[in-house]
């Protein structure tokens, strides 16, 4: 539409890297809480023996009389037949979807809301493979707006996993440039993007590598007089991208959308080229490391680390920027931008799970006279989790953080660096 219509979630536009389509998949918490902490006082209890693929069908309620078969009910689609929460592995696990309202919490776009349908699938001899489906559109506080398709997933028998998105709409942010620390608007008007990725699988089936794809066309505006010419004059154009690229990705990981254990790391490189169709020739590269691992039954650990940079004739406004819950989407920008950050969860039970996180990030102008060095940026903040569907591993949850510009608070839909590790 690293994220609303640059969807790619390495190289994206900076301003919107990850989190348009981490909202296009956030759950409205406030349905789930106050009916998600209590059991269903009419939900089945669980089988005695082990369950099987006819459990995604959640049996009937206790029937008065056993000689009248008793059908589901509609409600009981949404209550878990093992233990009794609401849950929607049934539905998905039966072809359909989870309607989302969206709630975009992004200081850097004003907040927001929308619609999405989110659906998710799972071979049943590799349940680690999750096919993700999400339709979206959204508008935001500043007028930012958008409409887009994503979906990841396998094929070939899982050799080949791909991720492609497809989009267009409008998306207004604010840029730092170092004579400006406060901050200038400027809007994006996409025509399209289209941005993915084939990935080969290895023997190894832990070690992927292909090709990659981003195709765009826009056209940026500013309305302030009186700027240097060398910031405001890469605005006021249409301009076309076009990179073709490669990576490389390890992936370990007992379960894609919330994990517990195992290492998942990418390396990328994406080239902008006058033949693939760029008005600009430039690079972009991004290497990341998310590992994850149980110090107890209860107690799990997550550690990230991020590095991007950008090279060449590049659109100022396409620079990287540090991306950690507590720091703006494109408040600190450069040509190379660091960041980590460290998880902590506790979980209470089947269901619930707190965290506590922490970060540190760091954005470097490099040979840029548009952008200035950042500082050492630190972030932390707590969060809560509820599995919204046991089947899957899929959590969803609310964290709050605070760093250098205040609170802010986010909705998770599956791990909070899950758009970053596909």
């Amino acid at each position: 539409m690293k994220n609303a219509l640059q969807t790619d979630s390495r190289q994206a536009t900076p301003g919107i890297q990850r989190w348009a389509w981490s909202a296009v998949v956030a759950l409205l918490l406030s349905t789930m809480a106050g009916v998600g902490s209590i059991r269903a006082q009419e939900a089945p209890q669980a089988n005695s023996g082990e369950e099987t693929a006819s459990d995604a069908l959640v049996q009937p309620a206790v029937q008065d009389d056993a000689s009248q078969p008793h059908k589901p009910r509609f409600r009981d689609r949404f209550f878990d037949a093992q233990d009794g929460y609401l849950d929607f592995s049934t539905i998905l696990a039966n072809g359909g979807f989870i309607p989302v309202p969206i709630i975009i919490t992004e200081p850097a776009v004003g907040g927001g809301g929308g619609v999405a349908a989110a659906f998710l699938s799972s071979s049943p001899d590799h349940p680690r493979q999750i096919t993700r489906r999400v339709l979206a559109a959204f508008k935001t506080g500043n007028g930012s707006s958008g409409v887009g398709y994503l979906q990841s997933g396998y094929a070939m028998d899982g050799r080949l996993s791909y991720r492609f998105a497809v989009g267009r709409g409008k998306v207004t942010l604010d840029s730092y440039p170092g004579f400006a620390p406060e901050g200038i608007e400027y809007t994006s008007r996409y025509d399209y993007g289209v941005v993915g990725s084939a990935l080969w699988r290895f023997s190894d089936d832990r070690i992927s590598f292909g090709p990659l794809f981003d195709f765009r066309k826009l056209r940026s505006t500013l309305d302030v007089q009186g700027l240097p010419d060398a910031f405001a004059g890469e605005f006021g154009q249409d301009m076309q991208t076009g990179a073709l690229g490669l990576g490389l990705h390890f992936d370990s990981r007992d379960n894609p959308l919330t994990p517990t254990k195992g290492v998942n790391a990418l390396a990328e490189a994406k080239y902008n080229r006058e033949a693939f169709g760029s008005d600009r020739d430039y690079e972009e590269y991004a290497g990341s490391a998310y590992v994850f691992g149980e110090a107890s039954q209860r107690l799990h650990y997550g550690v990230k680390f991020e590095a991007d940079a950008i090279r060449g004739d590049f659109p100022i406004y396409y620079a990287p920027a540090v991306n950690l819950r507590g720091t703006p989407a494109a408040r600190y920008q450069g040509m190379n931008t660091y960041a980590s950050e460290a998880e902590v969860t506790w979980r209470k039970d089947e269901r619930w799970a707190f965290l506590a996180f922490a970060g540190v990030g760091f954005a470097d102008a490099g040979s840029s006279r548009i952008y200035k060095d950042s500082g050492a940026l630190y972030t932390g903040g707590v969060g809560f989790r509820y599995r919204i569907a046991r089947r899957f591993g899929l959590d969803a949850g609310v964290d709050v953080a605070y760093g250098s510009d205040g609170f802010v608070f986010y909705l998770q839909f599956g791990h909070a660096w899950s758009f970053g590790m596909d």
